[in-house]
């Protein structure tokens, strides 16, 4: 087996271009859609045992629509891929993976109306040399930084494990100053290196900044809850209700300065802005077919005396990811109405946002049509031996596939968007997709997203859905269950398998 491996390491890389670069940082953003190509050549390297071309993946993210997209291409005899016709929201630079790299992150940079050529050498130590042709090219140290740097398991050091202990019983004010302790300690130790560029530090500091911001500081309730169940003794009881914070607890949100357009070069950013939408405290309200303008006086109204300011990219972004919300949890196009508004409030400098947002609905449209029916089913009254039994028979004479996920897990949700395909193309088959999952995942958000999934869903009880990963000898999601027309269990994956491999099991027992 080759022992080269790309790998995305601590998340995806998105970098904006702009008419100046500050030495110290990446260029200042510039949203703009567009269409960029890639061409790429990979050197020494050498198929095994006549094993089929690996495939090369590219993940591309859009700051505007709030999503990741996927692109796969495979490495042909002379060790060349090619990328042709990505739509982007701006320049970027994105991360490329592959099962014939290792112990490196690669990243490339994507221009519209450019195609950027990448020049990957393997070396016989294994090292990894790039050279880039691009208006807006990296160095090979920047390309390869991540591999040398090992900057995630810096983050996630093992002598931060006390900091994960006992925390449940903290209140809001002081498990905040607790946590930003914690991340600053944490940022600081990870950063401790002579080799990253100053550009890539920014970029790391503020990576690790939102992604705890997140993961910690915005889902209080949340942490607070694993917390108690990694944690609590033998005597406490199994229920656990953390105080819900006050509005007050977030002003937290004025130290991270969330109208830094340095913010756009990571992932990270949208995910901060849907937390922020969906917090039930904060309460912004749904922008339906209200006008932007009307429905952002309420959101100023909320979030200025918070975030310290009461304009700029962060509203401008929230408005967007709003949006986004509707087509990517709901699949849902816009409204005629909507498109109005869009129009209406993102014009002049910002007509860019509207382009983009409209593009995205032409695609939603179309994916409506392969989603098919919602159906919301109540858990059947059984024991928890006979539970699956109970559900797979409700579905006789047809082939069921079973996909267990949960709202937190972003493989699951990464998978269910690439299998719309699949699902489309066996739309009118005798097959049924059957979603189960359990508390772990809120309700509220669990209604939601089911919106943009279709199919037959289960929202079971901790303790079924503990049996059943027992039953079927799984522990990670997203796993599949390939039922028969016989009700009979053929194929059981964790991990999703891809397009064609899935079509293919299906087909197998049609």
């Amino acid at each position: 087996m080759n022992p080269f491996k790309f790998i995305t390491g601590i998340g995806l890389l998105v970098l904006f271009s702009c008419s100046h670069a500050e030495k110290d940082t990446f260029p200042n953003p510039e949203i703009k859609a567009g269409i960029a190509k890639i061409f790429g050549k990979v050197i020494n390297y050498h198929s095994e045992n006549e094993e089929k071309n690996p495939v090369i993946t590219l993940y591309v993210s859009c700051p505007v629509t709030a999503e990741i997209t996927k692109f796969d291409t495979q490495l042909d005899d002379d060790g060349n891929f090619y990328f042709e016709e990505i739509p982007i929201e701006c320049n970027i630079i994105a991360p490329v993976r592959s099962s014939i790299f290792s112990r490196v992150v690669g990243l490339v940079s994507l221009v519209s109306g450019e195609e950027t050529k990448v020049e990957i050498t393997v070396e016989r130590d294994g090292s990894i040399k790039a050279n880039m042709v691009s208006s807006m090219a990296l160095t090979n140290d920047e390309i390869t930084s991540f591999g040398k740097e090992n900057v995630l398991r810096k983050f996630y050091q093992p002598e931060f494990a006390e900091a994960y202990s006992k925390c449940y019983d903290m209140k809001p004010e002081e498990f905040r100053q607790h946590a930003m302790k914690l991340m600053k300690k944490r940022i600081e130790l990870a950063l401790d290196s002579s080799f990253l560029s100053p550009r890539v530090t920014n970029y790391i500091s503020n990576s690790f900044k939102l992604s705890y911001l997140n993961g910690v500081l915005l889902d209080y309730s949340g942490y607070l809850s694993l917390n108690y169940r990694n944690y609590k003794s033998k005597d406490d009881p199994n229920d656990f209700t953390p105080q819900e914070p006050g509005k007050s607890y977030y002003t937290f949100l004025k130290d991270f300065d969330l109208n830094n357009p340095q913010y756009l070069y990571n992932d990270y950013y949208p995910k901060v802005l849907e937390t922020i939408l969906r917090n039930d405290t904060l309460n912004i309200p749904s922008i339906g077919d209200t006008p932007v303008d009307q429905w952002m006086k309420e959101v100023r109204t909320i979030m200025s005396e918070l975030v310290g300011f009461d304009e700029g990219l962060f509203y401008d972004m929230l408005a967007s990811n709003s949006y986004a919300r509707q087509f990517n949890s709901e699949q849902r196009p816009l409204s005629d109405k909507q498109k109005e508004n869009i129009k209406s409030y993102f014009k002049g400098k910002k007509g860019e946002f509207a382009k983009i947002l409209l593009r995205k609905n032409d695609e939603i449209v179309k994916l409506t049509a392969q989603k098919g029916s919602l159906v919301v089913n109540e858990t059947p009254v059984v024991t928890k031996e006979k539970l699956m039994d109970a559900i797979i028979s409700k579905y006789k004479g047809k082939v069921v596939v079973v996909d267990f996920w949960a709202t937190w897990c972003t493989p699951c949700l990464e998978a269910m968007k690439e299998s719309r395909e699949v699902k489309g193309k066996l739309k009118d088959k005798d097959v049924v997709f059957v979603y189960i999952t359990s508390v772990s995942s809120p309700k509220k958000l669990w209604k939601e997203m089911i919106q943009g999934i279709g199919g037959e869903h289960y929202y079971i009880p901790e303790e079924e859905r503990n049996y059943m990963s027992e039953q079927f000898d799984f522990s990670g999601i997203p796993t599949y269950l390939f039922f028969d027309t016989n009700g009979k269990l053929q194929h059981k994956i964790t991990g999703y398998p891809g397009n064609e491999e899935m079509q293919k099991l299906i087909e197998e027992l049609l």
